[in-house]
């Protein structure tokens, strides 16, 4: 099975998917680097191994190569990844717009529903050793609640409105930032691969801006964007990738 993305359905997964990971510039100072932050890290010895690496891609289904990392920084200002920076993302005291009362909540749905996992609990080594990464980095003085929310318009045709007439010349640059680390190298997400360059090119203007934005299940192979059925696709905002660059990646698809 393949799919259409570039790691949160719009009715479902999507309000509680892409990231249990709030902004870094939601309201906060930020916590510093890996260990240097006022949670439980502190400056001790704590193993980002659940944030990237093989045991962070293993929370997803067998074969899923996605990693925590694919989609989130760990730092301000990184640009490239569908997820707000993990940066400050430990005490906030909701995710998703409220869909998700806690950061267990806010991680289990990208990695129930974007990796194609099994939930974790409170209990769990592999919680619990990501938690205290997460607090690590962050400052426990900010808890400002993470609005992360995918840009719902009314249809596919709304979708091609606003997104068409890109700058093709400008796009494959943007593509190269945003894109290619999945799509670029058949890169496997949860059960599924990342659909290739050329592949891409066949969908409309409307559908490919629809999946960008809202997430959603893999092409069906019609021009229909009303399917809000889990997909492993990450939904980007405009705040992680602007409406030009987008219309710009769109037009470097089908020039």
């Amino acid at each position: 099975m393949r799919v259409l993305m570039p790691v949160a359905v719009v009715m479902s997964i999507v309000a509680l998917t892409s990231v249990g990971c709030g902004s870094d510039d939601e309201g906060g100072g930020g916590g510093g680097a890996a260990g240097g932050g006022a949670g439980v890290g502190g400056g001790g010895s704590v193993s980002p191994e659940y944030y990237e690496g093989a045991k962070s891609a293993a929370l997803g289904a067998s074969g899923n190569e996605a990693e925590c990392a694919t989609c989130h920084a760990n730092a301000a200002g990184a640009r490239g990844y569908s997820g707000d920076s993990l940066l400050d993302i430990a005490y906030k005291t909701s995710f998703k717009g409220g869909d998700a009362p806690t950061s267990l909540d806010a991680a289990n749905a990208c990695i129930t529903g974007w990796m194609g996992g099994t939930a974790l609990t409170s209990g769990s080594a592999e919680w619990q050793s990501l938690e205290a990464y997460l607090q690590s980095i962050s400052d426990e003085a900010n808890t400002t609640p993470n609005t992360l929310m995918p840009e719902v318009l009314a249809d596919e045709a709304a979708y091609e409105a606003a997104y068409a007439g890109g700058n093709a010349a400008n796009g494959q640059a943007s593509y190269d930032t945003f894109c290619a680390k999945c799509h670029a190298s058949a890169r496997r997400v949860g059960p599924a691969v990342a659909i290739s360059e050329t592949e891409l090119a066949a969908f409309t203007i409307g559908r490919i801006a629809q999946k960008v934005r809202t997430s959603g299940p893999p092409p069906s192979g019609t021009a229909d964007a009303s399917d809000t059925t889990p997909g492993p696709m990450p939904f980007f905002e405009p705040d992680e990738l602007s409406a030009g660059e987008l219309a710009d990646i769109i037009a470097y698809l089908k020039q």
